[in-house]
């Protein structure tokens, strides 16, 4: 008799560790339905960031840079240029409305207003011109077909203020700094 109990026990075990199995195998498929099937209610404004772009023309040894404001912000923008060691650069302005930062960068001393809506369309707001005077080594004969990199690196943020309202200086806010969105009024 003893035999007969020890033999259904093992079989009665064998049967519940198989049903476990079977049960704990199909824990993931439920687990990942609850997962991945949600709702959520509410609302968070998403800046997508600035629109501006930068015009570039090249002509006598000098690249000419406009930058362009088409976002609905009003906006701060800065540009440098590099270029090999054999190749020094030089900036000017012929309005004097781009200041030398002193740190690399020229930055436009006033704001970009945000893009207006008129009649005929859309008209973005822009730069005076900057001027990227390439100076060639006078010693070296340059040929048709030579080549050479200026690249031209522009940014722009949204205009900051300081605590009495007041508009800051591009030059003087943290270009490094994120921005973070709340969430929107009126949302839930």
């Amino acid at each position: 008799m003893k035999k007969r109990n020890i033999l259904a026990a093992v079989k009665a075990t064998a049967c519940a560790m198989t049903a476990g199995l079977i049960l704990s195998a199909s824990v993931g498929s439920a687990w990942s339905y609850f997962t991945t099937y949600t709702s959520a209610s509410g609302s968070h404004a998403i800046d997508l960031g600035n629109e501006t772009r930068v015009v570039e023309r090249f002509s006598d040894s000098t690249k000419r840079l406009t930058i362009t404001n088409d976002s609905l912000q009003p906006v701060y923008v800065r540009a440098t240029a590099f270029s090999g060691s054999g190749y020094p650069l030089s900036y000017s302005d012929a309005s004097g409305l781009w200041v030398d930062g002193g740190d690399g960068y020229h930055y436009y001393s006033q704001s970009l207003p945000a893009r207006q809506e008129t009649a005929e369309g859309t008209v973005a707001s822009r730069t005076s011109e900057l001027e990227v005077k390439i100076t060639f080594p006078v010693d070296e004969e340059v040929e048709d077909g030579d080549g050479f990199n200026v690249v031209v690196v522009y940014e722009s943020v949204p205009v900051r203020y300081d605590g009495d309202g007041n508009e800051l200086k591009p030059w003087e806010i943290d270009w490094t700094e994120e921005l973070k969105s709340g969430p929107v009024e009126g949302g839930a």
